[in-house]
């Protein structure tokens, strides 16, 4: 199931549209988790660290990234903690050159157990 999807939703002060990862999905709508270099949203709330960078360079290789645990702020590959749900029309085609790695994606099946709607 977990695909990183374009939000076609900009967001924040610079309007971006930082890819999702999709972790949920039902008829009209896809759960989502945010993919940010944040260490942090807002004092106290971390974000959800990933071991490997899920970016993939053009031959499908990984590119690089240290320990997230080891990292200064800003640096590493986060997801945000939070499950947010949004219409499909809003996300654009699967993104080809971003995956989890399987380390990360037992990971985040783990940590998003209790945090997707029942279906």
């Amino acid at each position: 199931m977990f695909e990183f999807r374009k939000y076609k939703v900009p967001q924040g002060k610079k309007k971006t549209r930082h890819p999702k990862l999709i972790v949920d999905e039902d008829h009209e709508e896809f759960g989502f988790m945010g993919l940010t270099h944040s260490k942090a949203k807002g004092k106290g709330h971390n974000n959800f660290p990933l071991i490997d960078n899920p970016q993939l360079d053009k031959y499908g290789n990984r590119l690089p990234n240290k320990n997230p645990y080891e990292l200064n702020e800003d640096t590493g590959n986060y997801l945000r903690r939070k499950v947010e749900y949004d219409v499909k029309e809003n996300f654009g085609d699967i993104l080809l050159d971003y995956s989890l790695s399987d380390i990360d994606t037992e990971r985040v099946k783990e940590f998003i157990k209790n945090k997707t709607r029942k279906h």
